[in-house]
């Protein structure tokens, strides 16, 4: 894994060499670098943002901005993160720094908002790590784990995660012409695949919380049309308050419904969140229809009890609801008959999650696998100190 790397902001007169940075008593490895990025470029007055309180919505900020965060109170925490390019522009390399500034003062004090948003993007950066290798660059961000720079008299010494940037926030494409219900459908699917590889997401309780999914809707070669019917590529982003022990129980998939049900009946808080977030649940009274479709889930389940529950739940949505597209689009899924609860097989044709001796692996082998490779990837090396909490920062550089 490349341990240096450039990183220069055009309205600063030098770049800066930062180094990679192993969390305090985490032993995981992150994702390395792609070849041949000796320096990254953030643009001034371009490409550093923050999120508005109280709306959540990007704002664009300046260097100077910047320079002083941690020094100016809670108000001003706002986490900081910037997109960088490589100098010869390739779109394959696009990365996203989420930014500790003034990292000696502002994590001096562990009780500050801006030393919480540092335990957010250690606590991010670790799930990743831990449970996510597997399905970076698919569903969440590629993570190329933490690093630290100093930056002089600009903003101090500087703590980044350093991730693929995903595009932009279903907090602000919401408020575009790209709010259709074919997009509010893949936002539900990438929530509702991350649960069933054992991932509660956490803090999906008011409706600027999608600022978490992100939208590759400049992805190359993606036309108009593409990202209007829900085909950009998706992401969630931000683990810091997630989970990886969870075995979700919806009954009902996140698509449009035609009325509510209570979060004992969907059986998952969070999908119950999202189906309410996305105006996939008016409130009105349960309807018979959407009762049978709770009532299908618990009837096959009854018939087919060595099914895991994803397995009960895809088949739930290609029986009920065909013309929606699938959660696990690398399974050609097909019933034994056409009996109205008929076995469904699952055939895994995607090689990212193939096992050649079971066509009906459950997910929880795969999250297995995913972790089993993440334990023996390469280490990080460690260029500057593997005890290190970060009130003690004077003796980080060397």
């Amino acid at each position: 894994m490349t341990a240096a790397i450039w990183v220069r902001f055009t309205g600063l007169p030098h770049k800066f060499p930062a180094k990679s940075w192993r969390i305090p008593d985490h032993t995981g490895s992150f994702v390395s670098l792609p070849p041949n990025t000796p320096y990254i470029i953030i643009f001034e007055d371009e490409a550093i943002f923050a999120n508005q309180l109280g709306s959540k919505r990007r704002r664009t900020l300046s260097l100077d901005q910047t320079r002083t965060w941690g020094h100016n109170g809670d108000d001003d925490c706002q986490a900081i993160y910037a997109q960088a390019q490589t100098p010869d522009a390739d779109p394959t390399k696009v990365f996203c720094l989420r930014m500790i500034l003034n990292a000696k003062h502002s994590t001096s004090d562990d009780s500050s908002a801006s030393f919480q948003v540092y335990d957010k993007l250690v606590r991010d950066a670790e799930f990743h790590s831990n449970h996510l290798r597997g399905l970076e660059g698919v569903h969440v961000p590629l993570h190329y784990g933490m690093w630290i720079m100093d930056t002089g008299d600009w903003a101090g010494t500087v703590l980044f995660s350093l991730t693929q940037w995903c595009g932009t926030s279903w907090n602000e494409l919401q408020y575009t012409t790209l709010n259709t219900e074919a997009n509010r459908i893949l936002v539900g699917r990438s929530y509702e695949a991350l649960h069933d590889f054992g991932i509660f997401c956490g803090g999906l309780d008011r409706v600027h919380d999608f600022r978490h999914v992100i939208f590759d809707v400049y992805a190359p070669g993606l036309t108009p049309a593409q990202r209007l019917n829900g085909e950009a590529p998706c992401y969630i982003v931000d683990f810091s308050e997630a989970r990886a022990d969870h075995s979700c129980k919806r009954t009902v998939p996140v698509l449009p419904l035609d009325s509510i049900l209570s979060v004992n009946v969907v059986g998952c808080r969070e999908m119950t969140d999202a189906l309410f977030l996305l105006k996939f649940m008016p409130p009105i009274k349960p309807t018979k229809q959407l009762l049978e479709v709770v009532a299908w889930h618990s009837e096959y389940s009854k018939r087919h009890p060595d099914q895991p529950g994803w397995q009960v739940r895809a088949a739930q949505r290609a029986k009920l609801y065909p013309d929606m597209p699938p959660v696990h689009p690398q399974y050609k899924l097909a019933f034994a008959d056409d009996s109205p609860y008929a076995r469904a097989t699952f055939t895994d044709e995607s090689a990212a999650y193939s096992d050649d001796e079971d066509e009906t692996t459950d997910m929880s082998d795969a999250i297995d696998g995913f972790r089993a490779e993440s334990a023996s990837s390469e280490p990080i090396p460690d260029p500057v100190t593997t005890e290190f909490r970060l009130s003690k920062l004077e003796a980080l550089l060397c």
